[in-house]
């Protein structure tokens, strides 16, 4: 069915309103995929009329795209926002993001699970909206790498984009087994430190003799 034509909220309407908005999206996609939920669905999960939240986003993908472009705004992304800052203490800087990125991942793991379980069904423009928010994480931390790379801290050899998947996909490995109770004998932040001392150790330099 096609949205119905409405003008864009006004910018004096309360901030709060998105923010529910997208608190209850968030909630209906982990829900019912995002195939199947509905705007229906998310107006009655805020308790709002559905013009409502046509004003607010136009239509469904772009709530999808509000969605995703929230998820831009957490630490785990703003910690990747400065390369000079990565040309220092590479461990410290790991274990700031490891710990932000699981938190994210663990704030939001059943909508994470929902994506990833009906990920081979999504249409094209919700690929393309959920590729391009976690193309923006993969290359802001490849280009914090090559960074380290650059000034000595870190070998060169390396494919950094291979790096980046296996460090990431280790951290998202302990949110799904700390989610069935299966970490036992380690905290979540133990696990991330773990991660980060595994993953420096392959890319320390090589000491010359």
């Amino acid at each position: 069915m096609r949205a119905p034509t409405v003008a864009p909220a006004p910018p004096s309407e309360s901030q709060g309103t998105r923010a529910n908005l997208l608190d209850g999206a968030l909630r209906v996609f982990a829900r019912e995929g995002l195939q199947r939920a509905t705007i229906r669905m998310v107006a009655e999960e805020t308790g709002v009329n559905e013009l409502t939240i046509f004003r607010h986003f136009q239509n469904k993908e772009g709530l999808i795209s509000a969605v995703f472009d929230r998820l831009k705004e957490t630490s785990a992304y703003s910690d990747l926002s400065s390369e000079e800052a990565w040309s220092g203490d590479l461990r410290q800087n790991l274990n700031r993001f490891g710990a932000s990125f699981y938190a994210l991942m663990e704030k939001d793991e059943a909508f994470i699970r929902t994506l990833v379980g009906e990920a081979r069904r999504h249409p094209v423009p919700y690929r393309k909206i959920i590729m391009d928010a976690f193309r923006l994480l993969h290359e802001r931390l490849m280009a914090n790498l090559e960074a380290a790379a650059t000034v000595g801290r870190i070998r060169k050899d390396v494919n950094f984009s291979a790096a980046v998947d296996m460090f990431i996909n280790m951290l998202f490995a302990g949110v799904l087994k700390n989610s069935e109770g299966c970490n036992e004998g380690y905290t979540s932040a133990e696990y991330v430190t773990t991660c980060v001392d595994l993953f420096t150790a392959g890319l320390e330099r090589k000491v010359r003799a």
